[in-house]
């Protein structure tokens, strides 16, 4: 298969992740407001590697997807002032319960009410999956930075939530997880931007006592949302199913893994 049929078959692949209703998605993450910071594990993780690479800037710093804001402080301290967004208005009134300091809004990320080169630096951790158009989500992300912004965020990438989605899979022939983007399409994207921005891979594992402690934890952090109805519930029976098949994967040392492959896309506008 030559180079171009390969971006061709990629890029196809990437124009049919599934699409969110954003109401539903607004509704799920406010349910999991209060129970958000005893299961985010991963967010956590993966914000202390972006937090690493953030560099002190003057101007405003806008935080795309802040959920209750944990790490608002130390992103304001890189920053003259600290605007977070999200789309659940219960992870914002939390937010703002945890950094009165900080201005807050209630918007869709894919369809930003900032004029063009509002913020010199835009963070955003583990939300871009949930955009609908990723080149229109980056293009908005890019569109509000000043020139020599800088841009640091996360997002899941294909490959993540093994061994579960495969479980599910040899269940019932349904991964029942959302579809994500892969590196080399984000990079593809991103490429079309005026700037200079890299994507980096990395994989992080959370492990767990139980199938139950798995599923708590992404239902407790409002991931469990997915764009197929029959995942409304599990029967008794099912879970059992599950469970057994789940048992096939425990480690050595006694532990269930979830695998989790990550992008961290960085740069600066040109």
């Amino acid at each position: 298969m030559t180079k171009a049929l390969v971006w061709a078959k990629e890029l196809a692949y990437e124009e049919a992740v599934t699409r969110y209703d954003k109401a539903r998605v607004a509704r799920q993450f406010s349910r999991a407001a209060d129970s958000y910071v005893k299961h985010d594990y991963l967010q956590r993780r993966v914000a202390e590697v972006l937090i690493e690479q953030l560099k002190p800037s003057p101007g405003p710093l806008l935080d795309l997807g802040c959920g209750p804001a944990h790490h608002a402080p130390k992103l304001a301290r890189c920053a003259e002032q600290y605007v977070g967004v999200d789309i659940a208005s219960a992870m914002l009134t939390k937010a703002q319960q945890n950094y009165p300091a900080g201005a807050w809004l209630g918007a869709d990320m894919e369809l930003l009410p900032f004029a063009n080169a509002s913020f010199s630096t835009l963070y955003s951790n583990l939300a871009m999956q949930w955009g609908n158009n990723l080149s229109q989500l980056l293009r908005e992300w890019v569109r509000v930075l000043r020139p020599g912004g800088q841009l640091l965020c996360s997002t899941v990438l294909a490959g993540s939530m093994w061994p579960l989605g495969e479980c599910f899979a040899q269940l019932d022939g349904q991964p029942h997880h959302n579809r994500w983007h892969s590196a080399n399409g984000i990079r593809h994207q991103l490429a079309q931007l005026p700037g200079k921005f890299e994507v980096a891979e990395r994989h992080f594992c959370i492990d767990y006592q139980t199938l139950r402690d798995m599923l708590g934890d992404l239902k407790g952090i409002g991931a469990n949302y997915t764009v197929r109805d029959s995942q409304a519930g599990f029967s008794k029976t099912r879970l059992q199913r599950l469970t057994a098949t789940m048992e096939n994967y425990r480690t050595g040392s006694g532990k269930l893994e979830l695998h989790w492959n990550i992008g961290l896309i960085t740069g600066r506008k040109s």
